[in-house]
């Protein structure tokens, strides 16, 4: 129903180089979603310098939206009861968008939260992903058939704005400040001098996408077994965590309090990665560092983008609880056999 609310209409595509347009990305999700989408936001501005690009974040990934540089207003929406919405609502409503693009593309259907925000800024040109329930809110609706990732869906909301998918690697770019990189130096010195260096990710903010931390335990071990050189960090969040320290003692890691800038530094500094489908797995991505993904049976389309490593899926579409030991240990093995030799990984 609010979807017809929004009307079935559809509108020409602009000459988006006839005058300046103010468009609004809905990015209120995670910091992965945003890092995976930022590609085509920053295709569009480029191409466009008259568009300026506003981001309605959620309060997860609101910081990262403030360091991209072609990013003009983050605007923060906790999504919850509807009608909590209202003062976000008005503020988009009084940002007067031209365009809105609809970036939460994952999901089934184009929800309450979603179809109201979109249709609150008043925008004329309401871009989306068509082909699931309540499409019709979209004015541009972008029909893409088949997909072999959703990064090329994110792709596909571009093509409005007259941008090509073959036209940039849209793998995720992202920089480390000096200042950081020496830190990472740091913070890797304390796991010990040794090579490889690999990151162990035990933590996902999401339930379904969490192993169990005690299963890290024979991995790690078996990443000392082949790389006795190795120096293994476990991160975790700044106030530290009693199930990192503990794994951290039985294997002979580091179980280190990072900040989100830190985690990204270490990750961009580690030679491999190993974590649940989190943000760390596209931060990696993003600095070609290999990846062992952990993921759930059924998210093939959410692998890490055109990256080097492995993927471990689970038995169970609905959580990594039924991923076995043995399957992400025979990962490790595989990836160490393929990329070590040409990496120097003794």
């Amino acid at each position: 129903m609010l979807a017809l609310l929004g009307g079935r209409r559809r509108v020409e595509i602009p000459d988006w180089s006839a005058r300046p347009w103010r468009l609004l990305f809905i990015r209120d999700d995670g910091i992965g979603d945003l890092m995976l989408t930022m590609e085509v936001m920053r295709a569009i501005t480029e191409r466009w310098p008259a568009v300026t690009l506003d981001v309605l974040a959620s309060p997860g990934n609101a910081a990262f939206a403030r360091t991209l540089p072609f990013v003009n207003e983050v605007i923060v929406h906790r999504r919850g009861f509807l009608l909590s919405a209202w003062p976000t609502w008005r503020r988009l409503r009084a940002n007067r968008y031209d365009v809105v693009i609809d970036g939460r593309v994952g999901i089934a259907n184009v929800n309450k939260q979603t179809t109201m925000l979109l249709l609150s800024t008043g925008a004329p040109i309401r871009i989306g992903l068509a082909g699931r329930r309540n499409d019709r809110v979209y004015s541009v609706p972008v029909r893409l058939d088949r997909f072999a990732h959703w990064v090329d869906a994110h792709v596909a909301l571009a093509g409005p704005l007259g941008i090509a998918p073959t036209e940039r690697d849209w793998q995720p770019r992202l920089s480390v400040p000096g200042t950081d990189a020496s830190r990472a130096g740091e913070l890797w010195a304390q796991a010990g001098a040794g090579r490889p260096r690999v990151l162990v990710n035990p933590w996902s903010a999401s339930a379904d996408r969490q192993w169990p931390v005690e299963r890290f335990a024979p991995v790690i071990r078996r990443v000392r077994e082949r790389l006795p050189s190795s120096a293994v960090l476990v991160p975790t969040m700044p106030g530290g965590s009693p199930g990192a320290a503990a794994l951290a003692r039985e294997t002979g890691a580091a179980a280190l309090p990072l900040t989100l800038a830190e985690v990204t530094a270490v990750t961009a500094a580690a030679d491999l990665v190993i974590s649940p489908d989190t943000a760390v797995t596209v931060v990696a991505s993003a600095f070609r560092v290999p990846v062992i993904a952990l993921m759930r049976r059924g998210t093939e389309a959410w692998v890490p983008y055109r990256n080097d490593g492995a993927v471990a899926f689970s038995d169970d579409a609905r959580s990594l609880g039924g991923l076995p030991v043995e399957r992400v240990v025979a990962a490790v093995d595989g990836v160490i056999d393929t990329l070590g030799p040409a990496r120097g990984w003794t």
